[in-house]
């Protein structure tokens, strides 16, 4: 039996703030939380952990990440894995959805019935949630930097195939609501209680309204590969920011949406339905150069992705900058854009409080940073995985 007690100047649940706190482990599970003054323990039977000067919170969860360090989810090789696993927790990340992109129905068939078997397994860094398929079913208008040659029209037979070989861990997909068949494969996939993600799509306002009276409750990376707003056609983006309950997902990179977007988003969905994700793909953490994701050759320059045509493909942010951006860009506190990393991401997939909190029974997924918002220490499942000096 492992214990440990990992204490900090301010501990963000991320729901309350505890000054000079101490989070009791057990194992893979949280034991107490509170106060110093009023949660007793031994350091005959606690492995003490953590500083004064540090914070601490949730781990982070990345519903949306393709790679990094090179490595692609989609080679599903235990190299592969374990090398995103091993750079998300230095970058406080503890749990993440690995995120397919368009390919081949061969590729594609492949890399869910391998990415199936990752999930619930240890790894040496951050943990596999589940899958989110992000393509094939999207608009050609929108693909961004998906490959044309393999986006298919929504079928439930296709998707019922990619469910069954991925052992049934899809958790989130990606569909364009106003291709043909969209609407029947939302139907489909949350009868087998996959969520449904809007996103790559070109849909009007009633054909996303529509996809939402279903029941679709997520968007993916908003503003992204998405029809875009007009006062007379205010489209897919115009319903995602009026719908209360969608949880949007959004880049925080400063290059995908400007500040002055992220600004509009937070006033229409307000910080409670943001879900800041990172998007990285495997040029994340390596030198500027070419790469390749899938069948398209992208290049990273100046921290930014590109296609040959100049078309954004994916980031390679983190969400510890994810975090240090939005502090910077909004001046919310701290406590409110962390919820955005944890919290929410756990809500929106139904997995709160056994994720994104800090709660007596909830995983033992932690970060502690400094107090400029870096990573110091990341535990996993009770383990420390990660630590700076």
């Amino acid at each position: 039996m492992k214990r440990l007690a990992v204490t900090a100047g301010r501990v963000m649940t991320p729901d309350r703030v505890i000054l000079d706190g101490v989070v009791l482990v057990e194992d893979s599970k949280i034991l107490e939380v509170g106060s110093r003054t009023a949660v007793r323990f031994s350091q005959d039977e606690f492995e003490v952990v953590g500083h004064s000067r540090l914070t601490l919170a949730p781990g982070f969860i990345d519903i949306h990440i393709h790679g990094a360090l090179g490595r692609d989810v989609m080679e599903g090789t235990d190299e592969a894995l374990e090398a995103i696993s091993r750079f998300l927790a230095t970058h406080g990340t503890t749990s993440f959805l690995a995120t397919t992109l368009t390919a081949s129905p061969i590729a594609t068939l492949k890399a869910v019935e391998a990415l199936g078997g990752y999930v619930d397994r240890p790894l040496p860094g951050a943990r596999v949630l589940g899958l989110h398929l992000e393509g094939p079913f999207i608009n050609p208008e929108k693909r961004g930097a998906h490959s044309d040659r393999h986006i298919r029209r929504p079928s439930t037979l296709i998707f019922d195939q990619l469910l069954a070989r991925s052992g049934q861990r899809i958790k989130l997909m990606t569909v364009a609501p106003e291709m043909e068949g969209g609407l029947e494969l939302i139907r489909f996939a949350l009868s087998k209680e996959v969520i449904v993600s809007l996103g790559h799509s070109n849909a009007t306002l009633d054909e996303a309204l529509a996809a939402i009276g279903l029941g679709a409750g997520n968007a993916t990376h908003v503003f992204n590969a998405m029809r875009g707003f007009s006062h007379r056609d205010p489209g897919i983006l115009g319903a995602v920011l009026n719908a209360p309950r969608i949880w949007t997902e959004l880049i925080a990179d400063g290059v995908h949406v400007s500040p002055a977007a992220v600004e509009l988003c937070l006033r229409c969905k307000g910080a409670e339905r943001i879900v800041l994700i990172s998007d990285a793909v495997c040029p994340t953490g390596m030198p500027e150069g070419q790469y390749r994701l899938a069948d398209t050759e992208i290049t990273l320059s100046e921290g930014i992705c590109r296609t040959a045509d100049g078309t954004l493909a994916g980031s390679v942010l983190t969400q510890d900058q994810a975090l240090r951006n939005m502090v910077g860009w909004t001046r919310l506190p701290v406590q409110t854009v962390l919820g955005m990393l944890t919290r929410n991401p756990a809500q929106s997939l139904g997995i709160a409080p056994c994720k994104g909190t800090l709660a007596a029974g909830s995983d033992a997924d932690l970060v502690l940073l400094d107090r400029n918002l870096q990573v110091q220490a990341t535990i996993v499942q009770g383990e420390v995985i990660h630590t700076v000096g």
